[in-house]
């Protein structure tokens, strides 16, 4: 089968097993896929110098971002420097210059202190998460759209029908969950607060959209490894392999011990993985549009 045939079948699959197994599937793709994705996709992005002209620099801001995002204190300084420091790593990822970037850091640092003074902390903290269901479903969308628009083959926009296709039928298709049986009862044992937070009886709203994350985070993680031409498994060295490997098992390892650990080593690379990869995310972005729209734009002449 071609490419394209793999990724629909794969989307297909996807949102069935969300539909039957919404909370084993999201949790299960979270814990098992999502360390793999991670780390490969970082060792990916590390060999391309990450889309920004300095590569060392970026690497530094992530982190320093990515420590404030777990460790800080919920102040008007903490919660100002993590905006500065947010916002002037999307500024320096959208190719800005020097002057840009402090200017749009500086003013963000105010936006995140006077937003701490009067009580935004619930917006901030969404701001945060939110991120990360826009990175596993819209931008894997948009690279999809990216591609087909770049190709104008039928195939690749049938993957992207069958990708909303799928995600709409969250919203017209009931979504009840079969794992109640032998195989809910051995996800249960090692995620039992998480499924004890997201348990959602009936076919509500909950379970549908639990269904979605899971279809979501799924189908984000099985798209990035059926990019086998892309990956170049074949160009990886053993050593780095090795090391990739090896790191997985560790967060497997981290998981069947209790999932608290698990998240807990898991979700630096998570988050991590989502703040080196904006500058590819916004060339892409400028890619579409340019592609899409500016190309259309009547000529002045």
């Amino acid at each position: 089968m071609s490419q394209t045939h793999w990724n629909v079948l794969a989307i297909f699959l996807c949102a069935l097993l969300a539909h039957v197994l919404p909370a084993t599937t999201w949790l299960g793709a979270y814990a098992v896929l999502g360390p793999a994705h991670y780390l490969t996709e970082i060792s990916w992005l590390h060999d391309r110098k990450y889309f920004v002209s300095r590569p060392r620099l970026w690497m530094i801001t992530a982190f320093a971002v990515l420590i404030i995002m777990l460790i800080r204190p919920h102040t008007p300084e903490a919660d100002g420097t993590f905006c500065a420091l947010l916002a002037g790593l999307v500024a320096a990822g959208l190719g800005t210059s020097l002057f840009m970037t402090a200017l749009v850091t500086v003013l963000f640092a105010g936006i995140g202190m006077v937003g701490a003074m009067f009580g935004w902390g619930f917006v901030l903290a969404v701001v945060v998460l939110v991120p990360t269901l826009v990175h596993v479903f819209a931008f894997t969308t948009m690279f999809m759209v990216a591609g087909a628009n770049r190709t104008r083959r039928p195939g690749d926009w049938l993957a992207v029908a069958a990708l909303a296709l799928a995600a709409g039928s969250f919203l017209l298709l009931p979504t009840a969950d079969l794992g109640e049986g032998r195989f809910m009862q051995t996800v249960e044992k090692g995620f039992p607060r998480l499924l004890q937070l997201l348990s959602a009886p009936g076919h509500g709203v909950a379970s549908r959209l639990v269904g979605f994350l899971g279809f979501a985070y799924a189908y984000h993680y099985v798209n990035w490894f059926l990019k086998t031409g892309l990956l170049g498994w074949h160009r990886v060295s053993l050593r780095r392999l090795v090391l990739l490997a090896s790191a997985w098992l560790v967060v497997m390892f981290a998981y069947t011990q209790s999932s608290i650990l698990g998240l807990l080593v898991s979700l630096p690379l998570s988050l991590g993985h989502v703040l080196l990869e904006l500058p590819l995310n916004m060339h892409t972005a400028r890619a579409l549009w340019s592609t899409s729209f500016q190309r259309n734009r009547p000529s002045n002449a």
